[in-house]
């Protein structure tokens, strides 16, 4: 992930801010990709786990609906960065500051479940396995187009290349301190480390959901058909599929 938004802000570096009105085929790929995710990882491992009483598949889905009115949240702050949305009025009276917390929050939120993926859990009650791989490539995918964005609004803000670099930096290095976190909070004593992963995983479903329906939606040029985008839709949807 590290590389992922250092290639962003160097591309935007040499290239300029040109690159920024065609991401909308990227962005389609990544949103199909995501949404095959959801529906052909996320949720069978999510919702196939093995609840008990103290937490149900119920639990799981306020999760669910945490996650999304979350990223509702996040993207009235950052005023939609996270799904390709590039505002230069936002930069024209300095550095956004508020754009840039909401997308390292948004960064460190979204990584935590993958710390549960580098581990296996066997006791507790509740049961999950997490396809960690599967994951860390959608969540690539998926930072290459906000790094991208970021990096853009950077260089609009007339901020100092050495600062622009320190705030992508800060940047790429949410999601470790999120994989930190979250696996603090599985080796806590006082919590169940399987009910972590799912309650993570089950809140990244909503969060991603909003965002890969949000950018597939978005990405229509007046909801016409366009035979471009059908084609990396289902191309991100079957790359999807092909790692389960």
């Amino acid at each position: 992930m590290l590389a992922v938004v250092f290639v962003g802000g160097l591309v935007i570096q040499l290239t300029g801010k040109k690159l920024l009105k065609h991401l909308n085929l990227m962005l389609a790929f990544g949103g199909a990709y995501l949404i095959g995710l959801i529906f052909l990882h996320l949720v069978p491992e999510v919702f196939g786990a093995t609840f008990d009483d103290s937490f149900t598949v119920r639990t799981a889905g306020w999760f669910v609906l945490g996650g999304f009115m979350l990223q509702v949240l996040l993207e009235y702050l950052s005023q939609g960065v996270e799904h390709g949305h590039y505002h230069e009025h936002a930069v024209s009276k300095g550095f956004p500051l508020m754009i840039f917390v909401s997308l390292c929050l948004h960064a460190l939120i979204e990584a935590m479940p993958l710390a549960g993926g580098l581990h296996d859990h066997d006791h507790g009650h509740v049961h999950m396995h997490l396809d960690g791989d599967s994951l860390l490539i959608g969540l690539l995918i998926h930072k290459l187009p906000v790094s991208l964005v970021l990096a853009g609004m950077l260089l609009s803000s007339g901020i100092s290349a050495t600062m622009r670099w320190i705030y992508l930096a800060v940047f790429a290095l949410m999601p470790v301190v999120g994989m930190y976190l979250s696996d603090r909070l599985i080796h806590a004593d006082a919590f169940d480390a399987n009910v972590v992963m799912v309650s993570l995983s089950a809140m990244l479903i909503g969060i991603l959901f909003h965002i890969s329906t949000t950018i597939l939606f978005e990405t229509s040029n007046g909801h016409r058909f366009n035979i471009q985008k059908l084609t990396v839709v289902i191309l991100g949807m079957l790359i999807a599929a092909l790692t389960l």
